[in-house]
Parts: C-alpha cells; sequence; structure tokens
C-alpha cells in the first residue's frame, strides 16, 4: 500500500510540474531587428524622412527596448521605442488553402490542399524618444506567416498575411514638437 501511494505521489508530482506555469516557461531570448522608413511632421513646419535601423530582444514572447538610429538628410539621430507595458509577441497558426494547375501534353490537372502556417504579430503603447524629442505612440508589428505543417508543394499558389511594422506617435521637446511614424517590413526575429 505504501508503496503504490508513493508511486501516485511521485507521478502526480511529475504530472503537476509538466503543466506547472513555471516549468511550461520556455527561458527564450531571441533577437529582433526592425528596418523601415521613417517621417517626422513639425508643428513648426517642415517634414523630413529617413530611413530608421532598431534592434532589441524578445525574452519569453515579450519584446524589449528597441534601440538604435534614423538616417535623416542632414544627420543621424537616436532612435528607442521602450514598452510602456507588456507588449507580447503571440503565435497564430493559420489553415491556408493552396492550388496547383500542372499541365503536360495530355491535359491539365488540378491539385488543391490545406497546409498550416504560422505568424507572430503583438501591439502596444510605447515610449518615443528621438533625438532630444520625447513622446509616446503605438507600435504594432506581425512576422509574415510562413509554412509550418504539410507545406504546399512547388509550383502551387497561396496567400498568407504579409509582415509589417507601424509606429505612430507625438513627440516634444523644449524647441520642437510633432509627429513621427514608422512604416516598414516584416521584423526578422532570430
Amino acid at each position: 500500500m505504501r508503496k503504490l501511494i508513493g508511486i501516485v505521489a511521485l507521478a502526480f508530482s511529475f504530472t503537476l510540474a509538466l503543466y506547472s506555469p513555471v516549468a511550461a516557461a520556455s527561458g527564450t531570448t531571441e533577437a529582433i531587428d526592425l528596418t523601415g522608413g521613417v517621417g517626422y511632421s513639425s508643428i513648426l513646419g517642415g517634414n523630413t524622412s529617413g530611413t530608421a535601423t532598431l534592434s532589441g530582444t524578445i525574452s519569453d514572447g515579450e519584446l524589449s527596448m528597441l534601440r538604435g538610429s534614423v538616417n535623416f538628410p542632414l544627420r543621424d539621430e537616436k532612435l528607442s521605442i521602450a514598452p510602456m507595458g507588456a507588449i507580447v509577441l503571440a503565435t497564430e497558426r493559420l489553415n491556408v488553402s493552396w492550388y496547383k494547375y500542372t499541365c503536360d501534353q495530355f491535359g491539365c490537372t488540378y491539385q488543391q490542399g490545406t497546409s498550416i502556417f504560422e505568424r507572430r504579430y503583438g501591439q502596444g503603447q510605447v515610449e518615443i524618444r528621438l533625438g532630444n524629442l520625447r513622446g509616446n505612440g503605438s507600435l504594432s508589428m506581425g512576422t509574415t506567416a510562413t509554412c509550418v505543417e504539410l507545406c504546399p508543394p512547388s509550383g502551387a499558389g497561396w496567400s498568407v498575411p504579409y509582415g509589417y511594422t507601424q509606429l505612430g506617435g507625438g513627440v516634444t521637446s523644449s524647441q520642437d514638437a510633432g509627429t513621427l511614424n514608422l512604416y516598414g517590413s516584416a521584423p526578422i526575429i532570430h
């Protein structure tokens, strides 16, 4: 009887450890890189645009501060984007239909199927620092969906969501104020 209770207790504790949130946390850290076009519009008049390069990390699915620079025509400015709360990059699995026509001297055949694609996306409020300008805004991003199971055959056609990066917000300093917008392609997570 004691052996049975001991075995049940051991099996229960092992099962509990597998489903515990602490045990389920992967502890992974990934790097994230963003590039895109930036536009700044001053309330004093004038607009300028350039390109931005930012990098940061994702720890256990949560985005950290992004740091980098903006290459404006007259000078480069430092740019940092810090989440004001948790910005979690969620993972979404998509069922994607595909099709394929194959033709030879005897005619054409049509094939179709369903594949499973995956993408990551997230959004939230951020603190923006561009040179001596400070402000708040909204950051939204998503990766381009990639096939993870039952991938389509070569030559097949399908359509999936494309990746994007968008940032918009107001920034001020003692000498200027305006709006900052960043628009770019999918973030690169590695």
